[in-house]
């Protein structure tokens, strides 16, 4: 009886310890997998890296936030312009499909780029395109601009003036290479819609004379209104001159690309060459003083400061219309600096007297009994070179 107690006792211990070792036995594969998921997912993720190596892309977008990618030749240094490209300089690079250059334009393996010639300065990161690239160092010369060149695909070179003051353009702190916004800024006025001519328009007053004849009185600007002043009514005239515009500024062109900071030297091989300095006409002296001939017999010779007068814009054709439109309605033109790699798009309002009014909640101030002795006729401003006004006048003095 004893015995059988015994046996019964120790099948069911047997039991228990093969029971325990499934179960962590399972519990260990539940691990693995549930491991091997997580480093699928990180590897996913991570694809987008450049490595220099090739990595297998996804072979589907099917999956939330997994896009199809392509390996593609990028630089992995920096390589400058006359460079034959190193083994170890490139490397391939998962990269989005809908991102692709132009079909044909890219590589897909780095032995077709090793060993030849970088026609332009290739930065690391960037895809190499077959343009970018020559066999021999005197191809350099045969094939067109560097502007052509770096353009990125799709989009087309123009130019348009820069402020010489520098403050359309971010105080000359833009270089090759940097991507702007062009915000432009219109002044609007009433229009008599048949003569498209300024309002208001010149009112002559017809009268028939006591022999039958008409007469037509001397042109008067105004409107004529009743009132009770004379059974003819008033003739209104303005008050001033000239109608005032109405100011309304908005950004207009996003991300535009910038080729290059003034002009061109010839051949149209700039990259890594120095600017050359723009001769800017000094301003007299003050009477009594010193020409700037007689300052600069006493002083010794200092470089000519770099002012560009021009850049040019890597832009859509559509948006190329619109710059080319605006320089040519002499429309002011500023350009703003978009941080490096920032390639999204922000909506804008276009701020005119009433947006400001309203945003800023600026309150109309009260007419008072009292005020400021000398009168406040005009708000600060800088002095940034000659000034125009709305009709083209020259400005020399304060009006």
């Amino acid at each position: 009886m004893r015995g059988r107690v015994l046996i019964l006792v120790g099948a069911i211990i047997l039991l228990a310890v093969v029971l325990i070792a499934v179960l962590m036995l399972g519990g260990g594969d539940g691990d693995k997998k549930e491991e091997a998921a997580a480093t699928e997912a990180v590897e996913e993720v991570g694809a987008g890296e450049p490595t220099g190596q090739g990595t297998p892309a996804p072979a589907g977008g099917t999956g939330l936030g997994v896009e199809n990618m392509v390996d593609i030749v990028i630089a992995i240094q920096d390589l400058p312009r006359g460079l034959k490209i190193p083994e170890d300089g490139v490397g391939l690079q998962p990269w989005p499909e809908r991102a692709l250059p132009e079909p044909g334009s890219y590589f897909t393996d780095p032995n077709e780029v090793i060993g030849l010639i970088a026609r332009t300065d290739l930065f690391r990161g960037a895809p190499i395109l077959r343009r970018q690239i020559v066999e021999d160092l005197r191809d350099i010369a045969k094939e067109g601009s560097d502007a052509a060149a770096i353009l990125p695909p799709g989009l087309v070179g123009v130019a348009v003036p820069l402020d010489l003051s520098g403050v359309g353009q971010v105080a000359y702190g833009i270089q090759d290479g940097d991507y702007v916004d062009v915000i432009l800024s219109f002044l609007f006025i009433d229009v008599d819609e048949a003569f498209q001519t300024r309002l208001p328009n010149n009112l002559s007053v017809i009268t028939r004379l006591e022999s039958g004849e008409l007469s037509i009185g001397p042109p008067r600007q105004g409107r004529q209104e009743p009132s009770t002043l004379s059974p003819e009514g008033v003739l209104i005239g303005p008050s001033e001159a000239t109608q005032r515009p109405r100011l309304v500024t908005q950004r207009t062109v996003e991300n535009a690309f910038v080729v290059h900071v003034g002009y061109f030297p010839e051949g149209g091989n700039f990259i890594g060459s120095t600017p050359t300095p723009m001769e800017i006409a000094a301003p007299p002296p003050p009477p009594g003083e010193a020409t700037p001939q007689q300052v600069a017999a006493t002083q010794p010779p200092t470089d000519t400061p770099f002012t560009p007068a021009i850049i040019t814009l890597g832009v859509t054709p559509q948006d190329a219309l619109v710059l080319t439109w605006a320089v040519d309605s002499q429309i002011p033109i500023t350009l703003v600096l978009r941080a490096a790699g920032d390639v999204g798009s922000t909506p804008t309002q276009a701020v005119t007297l009433q947006y400001m009014i309203q945003t800023f909640n600026i309150t109309q101030p009260d007419t008072l009994p009292f005020a400021l002795e000398p009168p406040i006729t005009s708000v600060r401003r800088f002095d940034i070179g000659t000034l125009y006004s709305f009709l083209g006048k020259l400005v020399t003095e304060e009006e």
